[in-house]
């Protein structure tokens, strides 16, 4: 696989989530970005590792798209093609759409996921790295069960949505969320969404016309009430 790094692209998709900034879907933008402009590679060194191209921020897998091919684009950076995910699923017969519940789309599996390789190394500077799928396993054998699991088609968009407004999501079915303790408590009479994202970042989501107080742990945590 080519692992990508989303350090930057990432974060803005989020604002612009939380804020309806932008009218591209935010499921386009986030497969544009993962696949490409990246710095031109020698196509004998990705031999092999054409199947996925993942998009990663903060040590965790956030896309996955399929792979079979690198275009060259005309200002010298490359682009990882292949078929989208939106092409793979069951059409709504009313209105040409992706249906809710989408047959098996490869690559999903990997969301939610570890990054490959570990933390980004200095001297990484091109923000990718090939990584192969079958290493990749025998690192994380604990991952197998989900390589031919059917996730319904939405994971990436229902985590960039749950990072970016406190969405409630399967955290189980991210294993990387799922291991770090992190996303959303929900308190049932009053709405308010509390979400901790990987980095640690707390987003407090809180329903319009309901009061709220905001406690500072001076060890480090923090808890609302309302």
């Amino acid at each position: 696989m080519i692992v990508t790094s989303l350090k930057r692209s990432y974060p803005n998709l989020l604002d612009d989530v939380r804020k309806g900034s932008n009218a591209m879907l935010p499921e386009l933008r986030l497969e544009s970005i993962t696949r490409g402009n990246w710095k031109k590679m020698n196509a004998a060194t990705l031999d092999g590792y054409l199947d996925f191209v993942v998009g990663t921020y903060d040590n965790m897998i956030v896309s996955a798209y399929r792979v079979d091919q690198v275009e060259q684009l005309e200002d010298g950076t490359i682009k990882f093609a292949g078929p989208s995910p939106f092409g793979e699923r069951p059409q709504n017969d009313w209105l040409g759409l992706p249906s809710s519940n989408a047959s098996h789309v490869p690559g999903e599996w990997l969301v939610g996921c570890p990054m490959p390789g570990g933390a980004w190394r200095q001297g990484e500077s091109r923000g990718t790295r090939r990584y192969s799928t079958e290493a990749y396993l025998a690192d994380h054998p604990e991952l197998a069960g989900r390589v031919d699991e059917d996730f319904g088609g939405r994971m990436a968009t229902n985590l960039l949505e749950h990072l970016a407004t406190g969405r409630a999501i399967a955290i189980d079915d991210y294993p990387q969320l799922a291991s770090a303790g992190t996303g959303s408590q929900l308190a049932a009479e009053t709405g308010v969404t509390v979400v901790r994202q990987p980095g640690g970042t707390i987003i407090i989501t809180i329903p319009t016309g309901t009061r709220a107080q905001l406690l500072i742990d001076p060890d480090g945590g923090a808890s609302s009430s309302s």
